[in-house]
C-alpha cells in the first residue's frame, strides 16, 4: 500500500526525533515516502499530487493548520486521511478520537489501517473553502485574526494567546459592540442580527488545555453542519454562556443563544465585511459567506468507537 507521510516542519509539538520514529513506524507497513511542507499552502499542492500519483493513504502530521491544508487536496477522493497531532490544540485528530499524542496516534492509525477500518465524514465548506471541524463568522474570527497578526504572542502563550485575544476583542471589538451578522437559512427564513455567529461539523469546538468546549454538543460528523448564534449581550451572560460550553452543554437552550441542528446549507451575511475562520485559520474579510455540508466528502482513520 502506498503512503505519503506529509509533515509541517514547524509544527509546535513535534521535533526530528519523532518523526524519525513515525516515519520508521509507518515505512516498516507502508511504501512510505515523507515530504516536508515549505510554505503555507504547499500542503495542499503535496496532497492532491497524492491523489494524482494514486497514493492509498496519507498521514498528514501537524497542527489543524497543516490539517486543514491537507483536506483541501483530498476532499471528494478516494485516499484515505490519517491525521496525526503535531500543534497546538489539534482539535481535529482529537474529535476523531485520537490521543493527543502523536505517537500513540499513530499506533491507533496504522492498526485502524491494518484493519481496514475507515470512515466517511461530512465536511463543511464556507464559500470555496473546506473545514474539518468548525468555522466562524465575525466575532470568533476576529479573534483567530488577531492571534494570526501577532505570532510571536501565539508561539510563547500558545492557547492563552486565544484567552488574551477573546478578552481583547470583546472588551474593544466591533463585532460584540454592533452584532451584525445575519442567518440566511435555504427555506428563505432569515434570524439575527447576531454577535457570534459559530459553525461546526463536529464536537467539541476546541479545547481549553485539557478540557474540551462543546459549543455545539449535537454535532457530528456523520450529519450537516450545526450553528449557533449569540444575540447582543453582556459579560455576565456571556460568562454563564460559556461555563455551561464547558459543563453540560446546556447553553443551547437559553433565552439569548439560537442553535441551528443538521443544516444542509445556509449563509451568514453582514451589511460591512466581517472575517471569517476555518478550522482556526484566519481567511479574510466577507459580507457573505455561503456554507455547505458536503456529506460523504472525505474518508479517513479514527479511533474505534469504544476508544473515541
Amino acid at each position: 500500500m502506498r503512503a505519503l507521510l506529509l509533515f509541517n516542519p514547524h509544527a509546535t509539538a513535534t521535533d526530528d526525533r519523532v518523526r524519525e520514529v513515525i516515519a520508521s513506524a509507518l515505512s516498516a507497513t507502508l511504501d512510505l515516502d515523507v515530504q516536508a511542507t515549505k510554505q503555507r499552502g504547499h500542503a495542499t499542492h503535496i496532497a492532491a499530487g497524492a491523489v494524482h500519483e494514486g497514493v492509498d493513504v496519507v498521514f498528514a502530521l501537524g497542527g489543524d493548520g497543516t490539517a486543514n491544508e491537507v483536506i483541501q487536496g483530498l476532499a471528494g477522493s478516494p485516499v484515505v486521511l490519517g491525521v496525526i497531532p503535531g500543534g497546538g490544540a489539534n482539535v481535529f485528530a482529537r474529535a476523531l478520537g485520537l490521543p493527543n499524542d502523536a505517537v500513540g496516534a499513530t499506533s491507533i492509525l496504522l492498526d485502524e489501517l491494518r484493519r481496514g477500518r475507515t470512515r466517511t465524514i461530512t465536511l463543511g465548506q464556507a464559500g470555496e473553502r473546506y473545514f474539518g471541524f468548525n468555522a466562524g463568522f465575525g466575532f470568533d474570527a476576529a479573534v483567530v485574526r488577531h492571534v494570526e497578526q501577532r505570532a510571536g504572542l501565539k508561539r510563547s502563550l500558545r492557547q492563552l494567546a486565544f484567552v488574551w485575544s477573546t478578552t481583547r476583542e470583546w472588551v474593544a471589538g466591533e463585532q460584540r459592540h454592533a452584532p451584525a451578522v445575519t442567518v440566511g437559512l435555504a427555506d428563505g427564513r432569515t434570524a439575527g442580527p447576531f454577535a457570534i455567529t459559530i459553525v461546526a461539523n463536529a464536537d467539541p469546538y476546541t479545547y481549553l488545555g485539557s478540557r474540551p468546549m462543546h459549543v455545539h454538543p449535537q454535532a457530528d460528523f456523520a450529519a450537516g453542519l450545526d450553528v449557533l448564534a449569540i444575540r447582543a449581550v453582556g459579560t455576565a451572560t456571556l460568562l454563564s454562556i460559556v461555563s455551561r460550553v464547558f459543563r453540560d452543554g446546556s447553553h443551547v437552550d437559553a433565552p439569548d443563544v439560537r442553535y441551528l441542528h443538521d443544516l444542509d446549507q445556509f449563509t451568514l451575511s453582514a451589511t460591512t465585511p466581517q472575517p471569517l475562520m476555518v478550522d482556526g485559520d484566519y481567511a479574510g474579510e466577507h459580507h457573505e459567506v455561503r456554507f455547505t455540508a458536503v456529506r460523504d466528502a472525505l474518508r479517513v482513520l479514527a479511533a474505534p468507537a469504544s476508544e473515541a
